[in-house]
């Protein structure tokens, strides 16, 4: 099969781990994953646009309206542990912890970031991460993003993992911009990320993901028909992360709907984060999931993949909203769905996210309530938690899935 970075130029030119918990793990999957299907695998979001204040002048993502994160400017919910991070990649905040020093934040243009990332991925069974990339910042001129792809790629390929590219559609318009051109030009131009022999495929097709249709609303139902048509025509095979309500659109078939284009798709991804809390999932997973989903898909022909987040809080970037809006209830919402989308067999399972901690959906290890600071308000896990429990239950349901389909 040719490369997606060929196939692309041609179309374009025509038309330290963690102390304790983490170290004392064994590896649960050290050897490559097959990166030829989905198949039975569990995958994380990797937002990976943390950032050092000042550095390439651009957003680092942990503060919101200030150049560093600040008392009552942070833009986090939650804070990384990050035990075992190299100690080039972390900076000092004004944030005091119970113990008197200052804490830390890393940034992700640093490679031994990412690659602990994706160690912790292989150690625990995850099978790869989906890498955001955002519209909005596919030509930031100092972002370090493709600096950063590059660092995933190579830490993919030590550890056996996988990767693919998510296009999140946040700051795209059809009204002022070619939205097609843009994601062909950029994807052309990552022909050695998307080269690599760690990137992810699917019924022998190069994977893009483009996340936000019927969500992101500056973009159209009718630039949603040209992206697609123009991906598969590259020879992608195309994963839409929609809004959770989807097959509605088909229902109702509007002329300026969004049914046309979910029908291209080759997987569908409802996103579901914010969907329910812990007391209506039952019921969301025994009629939407397994019901109303599974029946439109089935009769589309199109695969799935299900999405499971292990709670939410944004109230320090959004003051309006509610602090731990979706509680984590000491793990167990984050178990009971993962337990629901491995009985209803997807073609693979979506992790929503490994280190989003701006909403709180973060998996990767963080500071328990004991641990952090006295100066801000923070969201934390139990302290009667390890700092790896959610690394654990998502490997443990990857290994689940994975059997159901030997």
């Amino acid at each position: 099969m040719a490369s997606l970075s060929r196939i692309l130029t041609t179309l374009i030119i025509t038309g330290h781990t963690l102390a304790g918990a983490l170290d004392g793990h064994i590896g649960r999957q050290i050897s490559t994953i097959d990166r030829s299907s989905l198949n039975g695998k569990l995958f994380v979001g990797y937002q990976a646009w943390f950032r050092k204040p000042f550095e390439d002048n651009g957003n680092s993502h942990w503060t919101t309206d200030k150049p560093t994160p600040e008392v009552g400017h942070v833009g986090v919910d939650m804070i990384p542990n990050v035990t075992g991070y190299p100690t080039e990649c972390l900076f000092n905040t004004a944030f005091t912890l119970p113990d008197g020093n200052p804490a830390q934040f890393y940034t992700n243009h640093c490679e031994g970031v990412v690659d602990l990332h994706f160690k912790m991925m292989a150690d625990y069974g995850i099978s790869g991460a989906f890498i955001q990339r955002f519209y909005g910042y596919i030509n930031e001129a100092h972002g370090g993003w493709v600096d950063i792809l590059g660092y995933a790629k190579a830490a993919a390929e030590k550890y056996g993992r996988g990767f693919a590219i998510e296009y999140d559609l946040n700051g795209a318009a059809t009204s002022s911009t070619n939205i097609t051109d843009t994601f062909l030009t950029d994807l052309a131009a990552l022909g050695s990320i998307t080269s690599s022999p760690a990137y992810m495929n699917h019924n022998g097709k190069p994977i893009l993901e483009i996340w936000g249709f019927g969500i992101v609303n500056g973009v159209t139902a009718r630039d949603g028909l040209a992206i697609v048509t123009a991906l598969k025509d590259a020879g992608c095979y195309v994963i839409l992360g929609v809004q959770q309500a989807w097959h509605a659109e088909l229902v109702e078939d509007r002329p300026d709907g969004f049914g046309p284009v979910y029908r291209l798709a080759d997987m569908i991804q409802p996103w579901t984060v914010g969907a329910y809390g812990i007391d209506n999932y039952d019921d969301f997973h025994d009629g939407r999931q397994a019901v109303e989903d599974a029946s439109a898909l089935r009769d589309l022909g199109i695969e799935s993949s299900i999405v499971v987040w292990p709670g939410g809080s944004s109230s320090n970037a959004n003051p309006n909203e509610a602090f731990d809006r979706f509680p984590r209830w000491n793990g167990s919402f984050y178990e009971r769905q993962l337990r629901g989308a491995v009985d209803l067999k997807p073609s693979f399972i979506f992790g929503a996210m490994f280190d989003e901690v701006n909403e709180g959906t973060a998996i990767f290890p963080v500071l328990r309530n004991k641990e952090l600071p006295v100066n801000q308000r923070f969201l934390g896990i139990d302290d009667d938690m390890e700092p790896d429990t959610y690394l654990k239950l998502a490997g443990d349901y990857a290994s689940r899935l994975a059997s159901q389909w030997l």
